[in-house]
């Protein structure tokens, strides 16, 4: 829980506002922000998480050809 909270405070300083949807990696039900649906798929919400993360840092996103 403590973690959420300090992404949520993380996000706030960065500007972001709303659903945080690469936060669903913390969530049983996660909320969508756009109408393609919640991800419900962990690995794809921990790259989610991760690559947030590492743009927020400046650093490249991690991507996989096999994930969706």
């Amino acid at each position: 829980m403590l973690d959420l909270a300090l992404f949520l405070d993380l996000a706030h300083r960065a500007g972001q506002s709303g659903v945080q949807e690469w936060l669903s990696f913390y969530l049983k039900a996660p909320q969508a922000a756009t109408e393609a649906g919640a991800e419900h798929d962990l690995f794809i919400q921990q790259t989610k998480l991760k690559n947030t993360l590492r743009e927020w840092m400046g650093e490249k996103p991690v991507t996989h050809p096999e994930a969706g």
